[in-house]
């Protein structure tokens, strides 16, 4: 990780840095929390995980009055023992709220676990009632080396090539927001088989140019999964129609949670995926 900070590929962000002018982060997480838990009966899990309390700021204390974290006394109260369950879906609304904070470009969450975006995905019978946040699936259109590869190489590669990197990132992104917002499923699997062809050519570009690069290993194509949806009004709606008629919201999913986090903000949040999930196809080496 100190390798990624050094070469810029990674950036750093002091989350009380940007969350302090939003005055319903914690509130749109505990209210969202309690629904899914009305929903879907508590089980504890272990081992509980450890989370800083700079992450959770006024959430720790909310969560230990629910009995779903603890404070360390050996960690001098800088981390909370959070309920894992509870730790993944915090990360995951943290990560998505400070997605769309940081000044300039957005940002967003991205795993190697589509199962981790599951939180964003409304379910059951809610499934057909919005189609804010849906997961979108392009395969084989990630090309990526095969084995692990040094931060300073990666670095060079996207120096070199950022251009068409940036390119190919907006088209994916702008391909994924369209799919996302056709609701007939046969429709929508027609328009993911020609994606797929119409992006052929961007991906062989980039592929070729790792092919050129010297000492990179082989080459292979992962699948990009992504939430996205309608619209950020389509939140709005559902949050409105929530507090009108008492409507239990979590069958929505995250995405509501999130954009409740900026009422009251003069933050604009913007139509494009929620969430990403870059899925390998074959385990990356240990060693390069």
């Amino acid at each position: 990780m100190r390798e990624l900070v050094k070469e810029q590929l990674v950036t750093q962000l002091v989350p009380g840095m940007y969350l302090y002018n939003l005055r319903n982060f914690a509130t749109s997480f505990i209210q969202h929390l309690d629904k899914v838990y009305r929903r879907h009966p508590f089980q504890y899990r272990i081992p509980w995980v450890k989370v800083h309390m700079e992450k959770l700021r006024e959430v720790g204390d909310m969560l230990v009055e629910r009995d779903l974290a603890r404070e360390n006394p050996d960690d001098s109260g800088v981390w909370y023992e959070v309920e894992p369950r509870t730790a993944n879906l915090f990360m995951a609304y943290l990560a998505a709220v400070l997605g769309q904070l940081v000044s300039g470009d957005r940002y967003y969450p991205i795993t190697e676990n589509e199962r981790l975006l599951n939180p964003f995905i409304p379910h059951g019978t809610f499934k057909k009632e919005a189609n804010v946040a849906r997961k979108v699936i392009l395969e084989g259109v990630l090309p990526s080396p095969t084995s692990a590869i040094q931060p300073g190489r990666l670095a060079e590669f996207k120096a070199k090539y950022g251009r068409e990197l940036k390119a190919f990132r907006r088209e994916i992104e702008k391909q994924v927001s369209e799919i996302a917002t056709i609701e007939n499923e046969d429709a929508r699997i027609y328009r993911l088989d020609h994606t797929k062809g119409d992006l052929q050519e961007m991906v062989e570009e980039i592929s070729s140019r790792m092919t050129e690069e010297k000492k990179w290993p082989t080459v292979t194509f992962g699948d990009f999964c992504a939430i996205a949806g309608s619209a950020v009004s389509g939140y709005k709606a559902i949050l409105d129609k929530d507090l009108a008629f008492g409507l239990v919201a979590a069958g929505f999913g995250l995405a509501p949670a999130v954009f409740n986090a900026f009422k009251g903000s003069s933050v604009t949040l913007e139509d494009k995926p929620l969430a990403y999930a870059a899925i390998a196809r074959r385990q990356f080496a240990t060693k390069s």
